[in-house]
């Protein structure tokens, strides 16, 4: 499948190790050079963004991300599903 929002290597080898409260799902936080930050968003098997709560699409380019990293609601999210996807699931 291909994401609208796939992570750059280097972005996926530090993702890599985050925890995941799903099967190949894992919720982190994301700040931006600007140094805005953005909460509860989803990453499918430490490659791509593929939803962010409360967001139709993403806010931000990928181009811009200074940092990915968990909080301790992103290791053990309170709300664990529905997700509004942005990628289309059939092949």
């Amino acid at each position: 499948m291909k994401h609208k929002y796939t992570l750059p290597k280097k972005w996926i080898d530090k993702v890599s190790s985050f925890e995941e409260f799903a099967n190949g799902g894992a919720q982190v936080t994301i700040r931006t050079k600007d140094g805005k930050v953005f909460e509860k968003i989803l990453l499918s098997n430490s490659s791509a963004i593929i939803a962010m709560r409360g967001n139709d699409d993403l806010p931000f380019s990928i181009e811009d991300i200074a940092e990915i990293f968990q909080s301790d609601e992103d290791r053990n999210p309170k709300e664990r599903d529905n997700w509004k996807f942005w990628d289309s699931w059939r092949p």
